[in-house]
């Protein structure tokens, strides 16, 4: 597992970092000249880019990310896309798996729609202390978007890093969570996304090893290159966007 880079280290200690992603369209200008030297994937790579919330006035740039991937290659469920890392399914281009995190409430009322209209697949990761909180889904809701044809997984019980953890707190965070959402939702829980994401940072490889004792056949990370056949479903790699951003800021985070 890889630390941080200095610069990310100092971006984070000046609190630039936050205040560009409290400003999602001047983060994305930001980026967007970085974009230059990337392009967009041709080569054959299984991708999982994820969302956080989705405001109303970003559902129209939501589906112009959409469609952009999707001309690039199909858009895939999880299931699907862990049956390309087993070999069971042909990587032959770029695959993209969509998730979104946490649990807001503009994914019942702006994300499913909008995927839905589009025929893309995804996965929920939700924070189950977040349920019927203010601005986030009640239980009633994640039934509905279940209902719909949408997975659900375990983004933990409180949003807490794993890192900061003891070892029995983050059991409780991964398996208690994945328990708790069997119980409401009733189908097994078998994804699992860490907080934050980054690797040795964020979580260890104990809460890997946390997470497979508890019945997950997934864990997903914020590491971001392409994935392929024959990489672990324990280590997937996701790339983290907002739909206020630019297709030239999203080639920085999803490209060859």
């Amino acid at each position: 597992m890889e630390p941080p880079t200095a610069i990310k280290r100092r971006l984070n200690e000046l609190g630039i970092r936050s205040r560009l992603r409290a400003r999602p369209r001047a983060q994305g200008r930001v980026l967007a000249p970085a974009g230059l030297f990337r392009r967009l994937p041709s080569a054959p790579g299984l991708y999982f880019p994820f969302y956080h919330d989705v405001l109303p006035e970003y559902a129209d740039d939501l589906r112009h990310h959409l469609r952009t991937l999707r001309r690039l290659g199909p858009m895939v469920g999880w299931e699907e896309a862990l049956a390309v890392l087993a070999g069971d399914r042909p990587l032959t281009g770029p695959m993209f798996c969509l998730s979104f995190d946490d649990g807001h409430l503009s994914w019942r009322d702006v994300v499913v729609p909008v995927l839905r209209e589009l025929s893309v697949p995804a996965m929920f990761f939700l924070t189950t202390g977040l349920v019927g909180q203010p601005g986030n889904l009640s239980w009633a809701d994640c039934r509905e978007i279940r209902q719909a044809g949408f997975g659900f997984g375990s983004h933990t019980l409180t949003h807490h890093r794993l890192a900061d953890q003891d070892e029995r707190e983050a059991r409780r965070e991964i398996a208690d969570s994945k328990r708790e959402m069997e119980d409401e939702l009733g189908v097994p829980v078998l994804d699992f996304a860490a907080p934050y994401g980054n690797p040795a940072v964020d979580y260890t490889e104990r809460d890997v090893r946390v997470a497979r004792e508890a019945g997950y056949r997934s864990f997903a990370s914020t590491r971001r290159p392409a994935m392929h056949t024959g990489d672990s479903p324990m280590w997937i790699h996701r790339q983290g966007l907002h739909p206020a951003w630019p297709i030239m800021a999203v080639r920085t985070r999803v490209h060859d």
